[in-house]
């Protein structure tokens, strides 16, 4: 069990406490947390995080590298990978396949 994270703070739940993550959900959360955080940058691990904040979201192939770059930084998360990205002006969307399901993380600007 996880809390939930988005936007960079907890998701209160129904009595007020932090929200809590369970199955498919706490998968998901995990794989939002790597990919919003810049590798390097999380203080307690240099090796969390992904390099999408470098992504040149112009160029032919970024859909492409995207993907490459979104599941680099799950590696540490076994039988997750993410299946396809859609990238948009002001963020993207990535489809996420889990042993537990298939879901999909939203990430706004990097």
């Amino acid at each position: 069990m996880d809390t939930v994270v988005k936007d960079g703070g907890f998701v209160p739940g129904p009595g007020g406490l932090p929200e809590v993550a369970v199955g498919l959900e706490e998968t998901l959360n995990y794989v939002r947390l790597s990919l919003a955080v810049r590798q390097g940058e999380f203080p307690y691990d240099r090796g969390m995080g992904s390099r999408l904040h470098l992504l040149d979201r112009e160029e032919e192939h970024a859909p492409e590298r995207a993907l490459a770059m979104a599941n680099e930084a799950l590696l540490w998360l076994p039988g997750v990978r993410v299946t396809e990205v859609f990238i948009s002006g002001g963020g993207m969307s990535f489809r996420v396949s889990a042993p537990a399901g298939e879901g999909s993380v939203e990430l706004g600007e990097l």
